[in-house]
């Protein structure tokens, strides 16, 4: 039986998460400024960490920030540019009722944030405070995670060991310290995999509501971690132990900026294997394309969701739209013996038309091609980036996490019977 009687969860990036980027954009082409220079210059702010320690007020640190790109505000004026850099965010409502059935079950939860000390009143404001045992928040506390200090004032508070509770977090650095204190934590991907997290740990996780949609004709499948299963977690790190690289760098180099580049078309795969063995500090290409070879050979196809694609076609329009290397169409052929083209009614490859997701305009073209309205699709994919932005403008979305479960959720959602011939 669980131990565990309390709930930590961090707010930015976990119950908040930003959803839209366009008023940072629309900032930037107002003040002629090039497309991410906001971003650049708030979140490399040498200020920040001084703000969330309450030694700088927020709208200090925003004055700081406008000064950088030119600006000379107020400090009212300063307050109002923080809050359009921040206008794209919203709360995750889900996550939050899921925390208050939690609490219905008789468990603590607590809030713990490295953020500015206006946070509690804006908590307050959004209605929320009181969903909370426990709130602590860097700024009130002069000390900020990943300090152990700030873990053990949040344990005490909630008057649980740290065996008691389990802590929920979107940066690995604070994930670690959380261990070292001595609580089961996890990185937080999205609440579907987290249910499934707790469930492991014993705890009763409530499960999704299965609500019928009406008027869908179309279903929109990722490839990466829902039709294939990627490698998994101790897989990476046996590949870091092997190549001697800190914990986290390989996953860093593979889907970071080299990535971008791949799945946008700007480089091909043999650019990105030499780009990534110069990153890695691998001897030449060669061996950046062997380390691919491995990491693509650890995938597997799932033949189940595979299925589910056959099954919907003909009553449903199915997509494939998918982040991925030019020469996805090849590999999956040569690989999975899978072709793209006859398995799909429509085939979107990121490379090919020089749109990523989460990016809206990717969706949007998805959507015309397959002759429908955003609302008359439901995406499956694995990311929550990606499915945060699908529900913000306006497409059904499920974040998959394994086949049963998710396919589960698939055919509620389209008011089938997992048994049902379509």
């Amino acid at each position: 039986m669980s131990q565990i009687r309390a709930l930590i969860f961090d707010f930015g990036g976990v119950l908040m998460r930003t959803m839209t980027d366009a008023p940072r954009r629309e900032f930037e082409r107002r003040m002629g400024l090039p497309p991410g220079r906001f971003d650049e210059v708030a979140y490399q702010s040498p200020l920040w960490d001084a703000t969330q320690l309450g030694q700088v007020t927020y709208e200090q640190f925003w004055q700081d920030v406008g000064r950088r790109l030119g600006l000379d505000l107020s400090l009212e004026e300063a307050g109002k540019l923080g809050n359009t850099f921040w206008s794209g965010d919203r709360l995750d409502e889900e996550l939050m009722a899921f925390i208050r059935r939690l609490r219905e079950r008789g468990y603590r939860t607590a809030m713990l944030s490295n953020a500015p000390s206006y946070l509690c009143d804006f908590v307050e404001g959004l209605g929320i405070a009181a969903d909370f045992d426990v709130l602590v928040v860097s700024g009130c506390e002069g000390v900020m995670k990943p300090d152990p200090a700030i873990y053990r004032l949040t344990l005490e508070r909630l008057g649980v060991a740290p065996v008691e509770a389990v802590f929920i977090d979107d940066r690995p650095e604070n994930i670690a310290a959380a261990r070292q204190v001595g609580m089961p934590a996890v990185r937080f991907r999205g609440l579907a995999p987290l249910r499934r997290w707790l469930r492991e740990l014993g705890i009763p996780a409530p499960p999704p509501a299965r609500t019928p949609r009406d008027g869908i004709r179309a279903v929109v499948f990722d490839w990466g971690g829902v039709l294939e299963a990627l490698p998994d977690d101790s897989q990476v790190q046996e590949w870091e132990r092997q190549l001697s690289l800190e914990p986290g760098r390989l996953s860093a180099v593979l889907w970071g900026e080299d990535w971008e580049r791949l799945s946008l078309g700007e480089i091909d795969e043999a650019e990105y294997a030499a780009s990534i063995a110069a990153r890695l500090g691998l001897p030449d290409a060669l061996a950046g394309e062997r380390l691919m070879a491995q990491v693509r050979a650890a995938g597997r196809l799932r033949p189940e969701v595979l299925a589910a694609v056959r099954r919907l076609r003909g009553r449903y329009r199915v997509a494939l739209l998918t982040n991925a290397s030019a020469e996805q169409p090849a590999r999956l052929r040569e690989q999975y013996g899978v072709d793209v083209a006859a398995e799909f009614d429509l085939y979107v490859n990121s490379a090919h038309v020089g749109l990523r997701k989460p990016d809206p305009a990717i969706y949007n073209l998805t959507a015309e091609r397959l002759g429908i309205a955003l609302a008359e699709a439901v995406l499956v994919d694995d990311l929550v980036r990606n499915v945060d932005r699908a529900r913000f403008i306006g497409m059904h979305a499920i974040q998959f996490v394994e086949p049963e479960e998710s396919l589960g959720e698939l055919w509620a959602c389209l008011g089938l019977a997992g048994d049902e011939e379509v």
